[in-house]
Parts: C-alpha cells; sequence; structure tokens
C-alpha cells in the first residue's frame, strides 16, 4: 500500500447515493416497525466503502443510547488501510445537517472521542482519527522509523481518509449529504488543520487551527532551547526560581501596557523586557541573574536561526515563564518535555534511515542539521498559500495563546506573516481567513488569561450567513481547562472570572480606564506598531548555541 491516497473517484457521489439507496430498502424492508438508529447502524457494517476510499476498509457499527446531552447515535469503528483509525457518531433524531471532523493532538496514535461529545450534543455528526498509528507498541514515535505510508497519513492522509469515509457514511445513514463540513483541532490538530486548508481544500467548508504544531519551526525551537539552558556540565541553568524572577521582571515590565494590571501581558511582541535587568550585582548574590543564565534566557527568546535567512524573532513570548518548567526541567527522574520531543523526532522522525549514535537535541548542529528535518516536515507540513481553499470560499479561523509554552506563538506569527505574501496581503487574507491572540494563554487553553472561545459558532455564523468574525468574546471560569484535555460546552455554565474581548491580529484589546475589567465592553480596539526587538548584547552570540558555556567575545 503507497504511502498516499487519490482523491475520491469523480463518480463519488453517485456511489454515496446507492450506499444510502440501499440502506432506505433494508430499512424499509423490516414492516413490523419504523426505521431507526439500530437498524440504520447495522446496515452500514454491510458496505464496502474501499471504493470511495481508495483503500481497504473495515468497518463496525453499533447504537448508542442517548447519555446527558449527547444524544442516540450510531457508532462506527473503522479502519482504512494501513492503520488509519477513525469513529464516526451519527446522531438520530436531531441531527443538525452538518459535520464536523476533529483533530487528534501530540503523536495522536488512539482515538479521543471527547473531541467530538461537545458538538455532538449541538446535532452534529462527528469524526475523528487515530492519526494513522496506534500509541499502544510505540508511544515514542517509534511507529514511524523507516515507514513512510505512515508517516504520510500522520502527516496529512489521515483527516482527509476521515473527511471522505464521514462524509460517505453521512449519505450512506441519512440519505443526503452535510450541508456543510467543518473541521477543529488544536497542536497537532492545529498542524491538521492548516494542512487540510492547503492539500485538501475541498474536504471542508470551515477550519479552526489552534496553536499548530510547525513542521519546521517546532521541533528546532524545543531542541534551541534545551541546548540554552544546559550547561558545560550537563546542568539546567535555569530552573524554576529563575523562571518565576523572570516573570515577575516581565510583568514589571509589560503589564501595565494593555491599561491594566492584572498579571496578563497583553502585547508581548511589543514587550521590551530584557532579563539584563536582573543581572546580579556580585557572584553568589541571590534573586538574580548570572551572566550564563541571562545569556540562556535571552536565547530563549530570541529562538534558532530564522531557516528562511531572515531576522524573525522565532523564539518564546515574554509572560510565558512560569510554564517553562515543565518544558525545560525534568520531573521524577524523567528528561524534560523538550528533550523528550526534541530526540524522538530526530531518530524516528527526521534521521532516518539510521540515526547517528547517540542523536538527541545536544548533538543538533544547527548549521548542519536542520535540512535533516526536510523530508519529516514535507510530509507533515502545510503552505501558507491557501489560494485554493480561497477560491471554494472556505473560512479559517486561527488562534494561538501568547503564553503558550509548548508549541510558540511566534511561529503561528510567522505562518502569518508569509500567509499574508502568498495570499494577497492583509485585505484578501482576511476576506477567508481571521487570526487571535490570546494574551496570558497557554497551549490550547489554560493560564492566567481567558482562553475559553466559541469559535465553532463564529466559524458557522461566516460559513453560513457571511458574517466575519471581527471580534470574539474569551472567558474564563473555575472550570477552564486546555481544549486538548475538553472541548468545552457552549454557553459556559460555570461562574465566570474574567471575559476580554479578542480582535483580529494585529489589534490588541486594552482596557479604557473606566467600567468593570471583566466586562468586555470595558475594552477598546487598538492597532500596535512594529514589533519591538529583544536588546541583544555584543558579548552574547545568538546566531548558534553554546550549551550555556561562556560567550564567545
Amino acid at each position: 500500500m503507497s504511502g498516499s491516497v487519490a482523491s475520491p473517484a469523480p463518480h463519488l457521489r453517485n456511489v454515496l447515493l446507492a450506499l444510502a439507496a440501499g440502506l432506505l430498502l433494508a430499512q424499509a424492508a423490516d414492516a413490523q416497525s419504523e426505521p431507526s438508529v439500530r437498524d440504520g447502524c447495522a446496515v452500514l457494517a454491510a458496505f464496502d466503502f474501499s471504493e470511495p476510499l481508495g483503500a481497504a476498509v473495515e468497518l463496525q457499527a453499533e447504537s448508542l443510547e442517548a447519555v446527558g446531552d449527547l444524544p442516540a447515535r450510531c457508532r462506527v469503528s473503522a479502519r482504512v488501510a494501513p492503520e488509519v483509525g477513525i469513529e464516526v457518531w451519527l446522531p438520530e433524531p436531531g441531527w443538525n445537517g452538518k459535520l464536523l471532523v476533529a483533530g487528534c493532538y501530540g503523536l495522536c496514535g488512539s482515538i479521543r472521542a471527547d473531541q467530538m461529545e461537545d458538538a455532538a450534543a449541538r446535532g452534529y455528526a462527528t469524526a475523528t482519527t487515530n492519526g494513522g498509528h496506534s500509541d499502544r507498541e510505540y508511544p515514542d514515535s517509534r511507529w514511524a522509523w523507516n515507514n513512510p505510508p505512515l508517516e504520510t497519513d500522520f502527516g496529512h492522509r489521515a483527516v482527509h481518509v476521515t473527511a471522505v469515509l464521514a462524509k460517505a457514511l453521512v449519505v450512506a445513514f441519512y440519505g443526503s449529504p452535510a450541508t456543510q463540513a467543518y473541521f477543529r483541532g488544536c497542536s497537532t490538530g492545529g498542524r491538521q488543520a492548516l494542512v487540510a486548508a492547503g492539500r485538501y481544500p475541498e474536504d471542508f467548508d470551515g477550519i479552526i487551527a489552534g496553536a499548530p504544531f510547525h513542521q519546521t519551526l517546532s521541533v528546532p525551537h524545543m531542541i534551541w532551547a534545551v541546548q540554552a539552558n544546559t550547561s558545560a556540565d550537563g546542568r539546567p541553568l535555569l530552573r524554576t526560581k529563575e523562571f518565576r524572577l523572570m516573570h515577575e521582571a516581565a510583568l514589571a515590565t509589560c503589564d501595565a501596557d494593555d491599561g491594566l494590571l492584572d498579571g496578563i501581558i497583553g502585547d508581548p511582541q511589543h514587550c521590551g523586557f530584557d532579563p539584563q535587568v536582573l543581572a546580579c550585582a556580585e557572584p553568589g548574590q541571590g534573586d538574580c541573574l548570572q551572566p550564563a543564565q541571562i545569556a540562556a534566557a535571552r536565547r530563549i527568546y530570541a529562538g534558532p536561526p530564522d531557516p528562511a535567512g531572515g531576522s524573525a524573532v522565532l523564539g518564546a513570548a515574554v509572560g510565558s515563564e512560569p510554564a517553562w518548567a515543565q518544558q525545560l526541567l525534568g520531573r521524577d527522574g524523567r528528561p524534560p518535555f523538550f528533550h523528550t520531543v526534541g530526540q524522538n523526532w530526530m531518530r524516528y522522525h527526521a534521521f532516518e534511515p539510521d540515526p547517528p549514535q547517540g542523536a538527541g537535541p545536544l548533538t543538533f548542529d544547527f548549521e548542519r542539521d536542520p535540512a535533516r528535518l526536510a523530508a519529516a516536515a514535507a510530509r507533515a507540513g502545510f503552505s501558507p498559500d491557501l489560494t485554493r481553499f480561497a477560491a471554494r470560499d472556505g473560512r479559517l479561523i486561527l488562534h494561538h495563546g501568547w503564553a503558550d509554552e509548548s508549541l510558540q506563538p511566534s511561529h503561528t506569527l510567522h505562518f502569518w506573516r508569509q500567509a499574508l505574501l502568498a495570499n494577497g496581503g492583509e485585505e484578501r487574507l482576511h476576506r477567508f481567513a481571521r487570526l487571535f491572540m490570546l494574551p496570558g494563554v497557554g497551549h490550547c487553553g489554560g493560564g492566567a488569561g481567558a482562553g475559553d472561545v466559541d469559535y465553532l459558532s463564529a466559524l458557522e455564523r461566516w460559513v453560513e450567513q457571511d458574517e466575519a468574525p471581527d471580534m470574539l468574546i474569551a472567558a474564563r471560569t473555575a472550570e477552564s481547562v486546555p481544549a486538548t484535555e475538553r472541548q468545552q460546552r457552549f454557553p459556559l455554565t460555570a461562574e465566570l472570572q474574567m471575559r476580554r474581548p479578542l480582535f483580529p491580529y494585529p489589534e490588541v484589546a486594552r482596557y479604557s480606564g473606566v467600567g468593570d475589567p471583566r466586562d468586555p465592553s470595558s475594552f477598546v480596539r487598538a492597532r500596535p506598531g512594529k514589533p519591538a526587538r529583544l536588546p541583544r548584547a555584543d558579548s552574547v552570540d545568538v546566531s548558534r548555541p553554546d550549551t550555556g558555556r561562556e560567550s564567545r567575545p
């Protein structure tokens, strides 16, 4: 089986309508009762969907009773060769006529049905995928080693065949196609979203892409940060204490810039915080940073060299420091998250067929090795050219938390700048795509800021009523969690702790100085100027990492 699949055959609609006709005939054959979910579900398992997918399909179906706000539904579990796992829910009664496909996150590897529940409660037919492989045997990416078909499925094919199969099942079960098809994902799901918009623009009418993993920037940043924070003797230069000091100093520098002292930096790219302000007056002094620590912090903020040879700052955002410990410091004897991801990506995705002995983040050479990531990036990557998606009136909502500690908001901004050039400038891009940056919000949610946003309703209004999202309302409650843990139900029922307006990038929200700061109407929209540049001392060479050793003159 090759690692790719052709787009559905031109006669796919006829095939699907024939499947639907067979379903209706099978239901009508039971003269003793009206057609039911159970009847239709049983019939689906008899159909062969291999032809429209261009690959062997194994399928099982069972009916589920209504539970809580989830309707009675037909649950279809499928496997598309070689290893793409798919689950589809088909509600009856109460289908709203639409389909939502949910992305996975991390390395995928399993079905996360919780990512479909909120949409199913709204009446959507829903679907999701394991990303093309199982993580039961190899949770560390070993499944990808010298296995191009599985890497291709993880890179782009899994979501595509999920969309094709889900649409076929919708027609077969209901007798008519979905009026709209949407995709929503965050993290790896955000990458899947942008891949779908660029590679398969016919699959979805509207797409929500959150905090996307960037194929050429995310792993290099992780490796760069690990090197920057590792001293010559292999120990971390910056630890939890230093991260706290840096965050407090960053807030003292920029918290008030949005008109409100609330522990949140509203526009980090314009914050001129320099860790040099924490420099120790003398060696051994407490609550300050030594020269090597300042150099490490500056490298993490600056990020690795721009792969395009430009001067883009591609590092961590000011204000994200509280969560750096999770990524850069090991816990319970385990290596740091950035180290683990960087090492696994190098060994099993990039440095094929045989990784060098001892390959890992500390051995990565930023002059020699970035090119070795190119093949993996091509399989998993997305393009800023979205003209085909725009041509068919697709709509894209892109969002990223400014305090994201895992996948850097600077990478999403880099993609956005490229998209401006590839799609005819801001006016044309804004016709079909909007970017929202969320102050104080971590990876796919969480953090000190307001991260709960009803993106799906906003996308519906844009696709179905041509009402572009000119402002969104973000909220935080005591029950707020990252979307990768649970998709929030809207409207929110828990007590609100914070509500803030979000405006399309590059506009920002600033407190007017009048009214309740928990009320979005107390904020005004503003358009910032050029991004501030982090000051760099002449003694610090940030063009190459030196793993914390003394800076070269």
